[in-house]
């Protein structure tokens, strides 16, 4: 996943997010090949859930983006609160 692909404010949070990812890749392949399949489980629910950080990152900034093309079309664009029940 690319930089551009998060908003500005989530950038720095973003690149945080993947350094982890990269760390805990490596780490999980030494524990995988030391047969420590306790820690590679371990490893891996943390990438699942950093991975899903980022996504929610990235669709974010991609609901940003359209919204702001709908507005550019001259479409009114207005958040609405939702009470869940």
């Amino acid at each position: 996943m690319k930089i551009n692909h998060f908003l500005k404010t989530d950038i720095e949070a973003a690149k945080r997010k993947m350094e982890s990812v990269e760390d805990l890749s490596d780490m999980l392949s030494e524990a995988l090949q030391d047969g420590d399949f306790e820690e590679a489980i371990s490893m891996a629910g943390s990438i699942k859930v950093l991975a899903e950080d980022l996504s929610r990152m990235a669709n974010k900034a991609r609901l940003y983006e359209a919204a702001l093309k709908m507005q550019q079309r001259k479409v009114s664009v207005t958040v609405i609160g939702r009470a869940f029940h």
